[in-house]
């Protein structure tokens, strides 16, 4: 039987944090190296419109990446061995999305949100339980 005082701060704050910060390192990117080269603007030059889309299009992975987490808190994995599984599931999610949607934007997407998940992935404490 699942604990009741599951903890759910990490999962929302690295979504929430992969979704705010993935536009910058895409401009980040694109003025280190030209992934498109057809690009006529970047996630941050329409960034309210990024934020909505990136929110919609990240809603499956992140309700079958809750069950997951659900699921690793009750076997009380080990922070570093749950947060490599979980940002390695939120990844595979942002790859599988954007083969879907296809688009002129994909590389610079899956590069600049997958960076973001990672970094935040591991930036934040990961505590299952309640105390």
């Amino acid at each position: 039987m699942a604990p009741k005082n599951i903890k759910w701060n990490y999962l929302f704050k690295h979504w929430f944090s992969t979704l705010l910060i993935a536009p910058f390192i895409s401009q980040i990117i694109m003025y280190i190296t030209i992934l498109n080269s057809n690009k006529i603007v970047g996630l941050l030059e329409v960034y309210p419109i990024a934020l909505i889309f990136s929110l919609a299009f990240s809603i499956p992975t992140y309700i079958l990446y809750s069950f997951l987490y659900r699921f690793l808190g009750q076997i009380n994995t080990k922070e570093k061995y749950a947060k490599i599984i979980l940002v390695a599931f939120a990844v595979c999610g942002i790859l599988i999305t954007a083969m879907i949607i296809k688009g002129s934007m994909m590389k610079d997407v899956i590069w600049s949100y997958s960076i973001s998940s990672i970094i935040s992935g591991f930036i934040f404490k990961l505590n299952f339980k309640e105390q």
